[in-house]
């Protein structure tokens, strides 16, 4: 890591320092500003630990009495070139560090800066790329900060420079002591919890903002201890490895609180997932109020209602494509991408007769053209909106916000479905002026299911001819679709039952679907194969079959203004017509 800069010394117990510099370290890694902006609140509050250097190195020195301070009030200062910033923070070290403290003061106030460095113990996101033509590794994101190393050999060349005047810290009083006290709990990055507890032990004005910093680090220790089973651990000598980015901890996050599964920094709170990545942990939804170095941190730009939609968008598609009895359109239709919302037509030809002798030296004869059947249909929107209110949020109502997404894409499938299913259920007038199933299509009987009905459907099936040739196609039924209240029936009729031997009907079973919404007890539908011939078409505009999630995010106009709630809008482009009437048959029972 690039070497860190003691600075100048105030009250004798207290430096300025330099935490990090952009620009190419000793160990070649290249840290741009950019990263340096975002780093700088991870710095509070970090252990600053005195080691040698090769300890440092060899992740040695975890010795509670090598502890020399922390590291506060970290802030980013720009440089004079791009890239060349610097973190500068202060070190706040204890008062009986012994005479450690005192070279220091002793070298910032003698000039002899270059004694001394710091060096932090971090973990971040590296790529490898080129800096001046030789290889590096680049630095994407600083994460975490174990410590800051005080060793002799650090990686930029940093030195002390100079002492500055003592400052004392003012004490805090009435409404701006809670202020100050409530911005450091902000970015404290404590757990709800945690946080509420000590709000609640500073409700006096009896205490300055260092008793807050010592309380929230007192906490953290906790916490940590808690988490480690009593054991200090993640101090060590400076490493980067590659691990997950930030973005992708905060999508984790969302998604496993969608899908109540917690893994590593997950939560199962709705109200502290927010506050995690607003920085607006008490829930006011203004967030000119929230702490935006924690939000810049957490979304990179991007703000709680996008980062929450994409969240809820990939838990509803998982779900989507989850296999149920809503997707049984599938069965049934050839899809095709649309593009545009202008009216499809789908022309399907005739067939030529048979090819006629043609005598030796005889003139070929014109064939008679065949005509053709033109379907029509355009796409349409189906959708609606779903809210995320303030509400919901502070009253931690997980189990609401998993089912956002559950009922939409449950709801899209069954739309669509029913959209599929009822070209038969309704029988509507198709592309040649007459219902789907018609006498005139040889396609429409009255008979209750049975065997002999089935098998005349069958046969009505296999009889039906190509246009204009007149040809038989010969396309049995793959599928009899029957309401609930069939189905028994339906699978009884092709069991074999006393039988040695199937009958020729069973032997050639269809499959048999039920659909779930059908109320007609006694009617029923034979459906063939769509890879024999495409009985219905159905649309989607640019090939999305999934819905699709918006949100509306500003938080000045909109439902986020006037009702303190987040909208979202479901969205699904589709449309479908019959293109064959040949591939179907319905029986009409009175």
């Amino acid at each position: 890591m690039p070497q860190s800069v003691l600075i100048e010394a105030m009250d004798g117990s207290r430096i300025l320092v330099r935490a990090i510099q952009a620009g190419l370290s000793g160990n070649g890694t290249f840290y741009p500003d950019s990263v340096l902006q975002k780093a700088v609140p991870l710095f509070n509050g970090v252990r600053v630990m005195v080691k040698g250097d090769d300890e440092h190195l060899s992740r040695k020195g975890k010795d509670p009495r090598n502890i020399l301070g922390r590291i506060q009030n970290a802030e980013f200062v720009e440089g004079s070139a791009p890239d060349t910033g610097e973190i500068r923070a202060t070190l706040e070290m204890l008062q009986s560090t012994g005479d450690m403290g005192s070279r220091l003061i002793e070298a910032v106030s003698r000039g002899m800066g270059d004694m001394y460095g710091l060096s932090i113990n971090a973990v971040g996101d590296t790529t490898p790329g080129k800096v001046a033509g030789k290889p590096a590794r680049i630095a994407r994101a600083i994460n975490k900060i174990d410590s800051v190393d005080l060793i002799v050999e650090a990686g930029a060349g940093g030195r002390l420079v100079s002492l500055i005047e003592a400052q004392k810290e003012p004490s805090a009083n009435g409404s701006d002591a809670r202020a100050r006290m409530l911005e450091a709990l902000d970015g404290s990055r404590l757990p709800i919890a945690a946080r509420e507890r000590l709000e609640a032990r500073f409700t006096g004005t009896d205490f300055v903002v260092d008793d807050v910093t010592r309380a929230i680090e007192m906490e953290r220790d906790y916490l940590a201890r808690t988490a480690s089973g009593g054991r200090v651990s993640g101090l060590g000598s400076t490493r980067v490895k590659l691990i997950e980015g930030q973005g992708d901890k905060i999508g984790g996050m969302l998604d496993g609180l969608l899908t109540g599964a917690v893994g590593n920094g997950g939560t199962q709170s709705l109200r502290e997932a927010y506050g995690r990545m607003t920085g607006d942990y008490r829930v006011t939804g203004r967030l000119d109020r929230a702490n935006l170095s924690v939000m810049r941190e957490a979304l990179d730009s991007s703000s709680w209602s996008d980062v929450l939609g994409d969240a809820i968008t990939r838990r509803m598609i998982a779900d989507y494509a989850v296999n149920t009895p809503y997707d049984i359109w599938r069965k049934l239709v050839t899809t095709v991408p649309i593009h545009d919302f202008r009216t499809q037509e789908r022309v399907r030809f005739g067939g030529y007769g048979d090819l006629p002798w043609v005598a030796e030296a005889a003139t070929y004869l014109p064939l008679t053209s065949p005509g053709d059947e033109k379907a029509t249909y355009a796409v349409g929107k189906r959708g609606g909106t779903e809210k995320l209110t303030l509400e919901m949020i502070r009253n931690d109502d997980v189990g609401a916000l998993r089912q956002i997404p559950v009922k939409l894409s449950r709801s899209a499938k069954r739309t669509l479905g029913k959209f599929v299913l009822d070209f038969l259920r309704i029988n509507p007038t198709i592309y040649d002026g007459k219902t789907l199933f018609h006498a005139d299509h040889g396609n429409l009987g009255s008979q209750a299911l049975s065997l002999t009905t089935w098998g005349a459907a069958r046969l009505a099936m296999l009889s039906q001819t190509e246009k204009d040739s007149g040809d038989p196609l010969s396309i049995p039924p793959r599928m009899l679709l029957v309401p609930a209240a069939l189905e028994t029936e339906a699978h009884d009729l092709f069991r074999r039952n006393l039988n040695q031997d199937p009958t020729f009907l069973q032997s050639n079973a269809p499959e048999i679907v039920s659909v779930w919404y059908w109320t007609d007890a006694n009617d029923w539908c034979a459906a063939a194969d769509p890879a024999d011939i495409a009985s219905i078409e159905i649309g989607f505009l640019d090939g999305n079959q999934e819905p699709e999630l918006f949100v509306q995010d500003s938080p000045t106009v909109g439902s986020l203004f006037t009702n303190d709630q987040i909208t979202y809008k479901i969205r699904h482009v589709y449309g479908g017509a019959v293109t064959d009437y040949r591939g179907l048959h319905k029986a009409v029972v009175a």
